[in-house]
Parts: structure tokens; C-alpha cells; sequence
């Protein structure tokens, strides 16, 4: 019997599909550009340091570029997704950034945000992460005071006060003006405290950070024996810890602070940095055929090269391999070379379309057909954004415009025609 409930299911299921597919309804690609959106959030630099703030930006596109818009953003350490909003586990751990279209994190709102975590984990029943700070054992921010930190460890860990924290989040949430009835709410909290009413002019979503090992920010130490450490009960949890020496240490942070200590646990991961695209290349695959453009002509940022409707175009990222940067050990016990960042490369466009929605960096070009005309327009503006990360919520973004016009050359690069440097035929 329940087999064949499952067959009738199965079956159901697949009329379902066909007459869904029959109705002729086409979903558009995630590359299209035809609604308000966010499609990059950027944290500079993509993690929490001791020494430096974070600047938060978002790249919204979809909309009118004179259009106000809302802003919204807070930290907090622990999320989840409750009621179908991903959001703060509790308000007490949640620190307002503000409600400007830019905002700042720091090491001292991962402080702010933490004094509070045991009482709130104790009101909602739930248990802390490995290792974490008791009501009766806060995190001591002291511990950090000697310049030691919170290691990144080989799968991005950070720890605070013997908690191993994964990721942090920034929440954020950005609209139109209009969607508030006209005026933008006045602190971050509010805009925060539930979904979008009308999610095709306003969007909610997070960006995670983690925290940073410090390099080269440690002071002096005179310290050169264990003796001469100072004597603290439990000044802070036994956890990997990164010392002022660039080693990853278990000893206890007055040991590390000093750099004394019976073993260290490797080197401390490298700072981690956002990646950075240098610009765009633009090749007509069929007539730019010289090896020396084989990668695209140089797109500068304010030129607008003019190309006619349904051309075949390629993209080619500009970017240097050779600053891809060392994630650590290679997992494989065969290679002889560390891990390092993949770039992965996100396209969107307001017209045309492309041959993927994504590339990578080793093969990180990308063709598009311009889009055709319709009936009485002679020409179109179409926006590019290529957005670029790392896999370590490192994020850049660069963007260009074509200009779709009837008539437009057809034997010369659309960069060349504008009198671009190009490489002689």
C-alpha cells in the first residue's frame, strides 16, 4: 500500500511539472538585473581586528538612482533564521553600526555584544558554543590586552573567552524610502525588528565576519623565562590563541603574551584581504583574434563603448593571480604546495545575456550577447556589474556600461572606435 502511495505521489508530482512547464512561464536568470536587489555586501577589511575598524558598504542595484534610500545595519555574534528572518538570537547581544549607507564594525562591538551572551544563552535555554564563558566566567577582554588574540585556525575559528565562534554576523537591511511610507526609520534596531513589508523595494540579509589573528601589533616583551610570567587564575580560557611571535599556542594568554611557551601549534594564519579587481577586458571573439588580445581590450571605468544589438562579446576579469593568498596547509598529504584562495566571479547585467551566471579565476572570462532592440527604439543603456569573492567573506566589485545602438560598427572593437589604447592590428 505505501508503495504505491508513493507511486501516485510520484506521479502527481511529474503532472504537476508538466503542466507547469506547459504553461510556458520562464523564470529569468539570477544574472539579469530587473528588480531591486543587493548583490554585494563588502567588509574592508573582511574581518574583525583588534587594531583596525571594518568598513561596511552594500551594492545595491535595480533601482532609480535618485530614489532615497533606508539603511540599516547592526553586529551581532550568534544568528539564526526564526519566522523566516534571519536575525540576532536576542537584542541584548545585538549592537546597532547605524543607518547610514556606510558603517564601521570593531573588536570593541565583538566585546559589547559578548559581556551580555551568558545570560542571554541561560534566558533561552540554549547551549553555548565549545568551551564557552559561563554566567559565573565572562570573557575577559584582558586576555586580549597583551596583545594576544583569537587564532584563525584551519577552518577560519576564531575563539573568545574559550569559545569557538565559527563566523559572526552583520546584519543589514536596505530600502526605499517608499517603503517606509516616505521616511526612513531612525535607528537600526527598528528596521531590524522584522522581514521587509514589500520585498521588490526592501531586503534584509547578513554578511559574516570572522575574528582576526593580529599580526605585527604586538608591543615588546621582556619576558624570556617561565618564571617571569605573572601568576593569574584563569585569566582566560587554555584555547588556541595566536601569539606575538606569529605562532598559534594552547598555553595560557600570560605565557603567549610573554612568548613563552613549551610547544606552538604552527604559524598563525595571514591577515586576510579582500580581493581586488583591477578592471575589466572586453574582446570581440570575432574579430580581435591577435594574441596580444586574447584577453580583451582595457575597459576604462568611464568610457561607455557602443556596440550593435546581439553582439557576441567576451569579458575577461582583471585581476592578479599571484595575490591569491594562502589559506594554510594543503589538505591533500600528496601536495607540496599550500591551499590559496579561489576567486569566484558573479556577472549581472541589465540587459543581454550571458553564457553563465558565474566564472572562476581559472577560467574567469565570460561571453555575452547584447541584448536585440525593441519595435521604435533605436538604442539602450545596459549596466554590467561583476562582483568578485574569495570564499573567506572577502568581496570587491566593479562595474561598466554598454551603450546598444543601431548601426553601430561591427569591424572594430567598440573600445578601439572610442580611440582606447589598442594594440595595433
Amino acid at each position: 500500500m505505501r508503495y504505491a502511495m508513493v507511486l501516485l505521489w510520484v506521479a502527481a508530482l511529474a503532472a504537476a511539472v508538466t503542466a507547469l512547464s506547459g504553461c510556458g512561464q520562464e523564470f529569468a536568470p539570477p544574472s539579469l538585473v530587473d528588480k531591486f536587489r543587493v548583490i554585494g555586501v563588502r567588509a574592508e577589511p573582511p574581518e574583525i581586528r583588534l587594531t583596525q575598524e571594518s568598513k561596511l558598504d552594500m551594492l545595491l542595484v535595480g533601482h532609480d538612482p535618485a530614489a532615497p534610500l533606508c539603511y540599516g545595519w547592526a553586529f551581532c555574534p550568534f544568528a539564526w533564521s526564526k519566522d523566516g528572518n534571519f536575525a540576532c538570537i536576542d537584542p541584548d547581544v545585538q549592537v546597532e553600526l547605524g543607518t547610514g549607507a556606510t558603517a564601521t564594525v570593531g573588536f570593541f562591538h565583538v566585546i559589547q555584544a559578548l559581556q551580555n551572551a551568558p545570560k542571554v544563552f541561560d534566558k533561552l535555554g540554549l547551549k553555548p558554543p565549545t568551551g564557552a564563558a559561563t554566567a559565573q566566567q565572562q570573557p575577559d577582554a584582558g586576555c586580549f590586552a597583551g596583545g594576544v588574540v583569537p587564532a584563525a585556525g584551519p577552518d577560519g575559528m576564531g575563539s573568545f573567552g574559550g569559545a569557538d565562534i565559527p563566523e559572526m554576523y552583520i546584519l543589514f537591511q536596505a530600502g526605499l524610502a517608499s517603503a517606509y511610507g516616505g521616511a526612513c526609520p531612525t535607528s537600526a534596531a527598528q528596521m531590524l525588528a522584522k522581514p521587509c513589508a514589500d520585498r521588490s523595494r526592501c531586503l534584509a540579509g547578513y554578511k559574516r565576519l570572522s575574528l582576526a589573528p593580529l599580526a605585527g601589533a604586538c608591543g615588546a616583551f621582556d619576558a624570556v623565562a617561565e618564571p617571569a610570567c605573572p601568576k593569574s587564575a584563569d585569566l582566560c580560557a587554555q584555547n588556541l590563541v595566536c601569539g606575538c611571535d606569529g605562532h598559534n599556542y594552547v598555553n595560557d594568554c600570560a605565557r603567549i603574551a610573554a612568548k613563552v611557551a613549551k610547544k606552538h601549534d604552527g604559524r598563525c594564519q595571514a591577515a586576510n584581504d579582500n580581493p581586488k579587481l583591477a578592471g575589466l577586458g572586453l574582446r570581440v571573439p570575432a574579430i580581435d583574434l591577435a594574441k596580444d588580445v586574447s584577453r580583451g581590450v582595457d575597459w576604462p571605468l568611464d568610457s561607455t563603448p557602443v556596440v550593435a544589438p546581439g553582439a557576441a562579446l567576451q569579458l575577461w576579469p582583471r585581476f592578479d593571480p599571484g595575490a591569491k593568498q594562502v589559506i594554510g596547509p594543503s589538505q591533500d598529504p600528496k601536495a607540496t604546495k599550500p591551499d590559496v584562495e579561489t576567486l569566484l566571479f558573479s556577472w549581472f547585467t541589465t540587459g543581454g545575456a550571458f553564457d553563465s551566471d558565474r566564472s572562476y579565476d581559472d577560467l574567469p572570462q565570460m561571453g555575452l550577447v547584447a541584448p536585440t532592440l525593441g519595435a521604435g527604439k533605436t538604442e539602450k543603456i545596459v549596466t554590467i556589474w561583476l562582483v568578485a569573492r574569495d570564499g573567506r567573506n572577502g568581496t570587491d566589485w566593479t562595474q561598466r556600461q554598454l551603450l546598444v545602438r543601431q548601426g553601430a560598427p561591427t569591424k572594430i572593437n567598440p573600445l578601439c572606435a572610442l580611440g582606447v589604447p589598442c594594440p595595433k592590428p
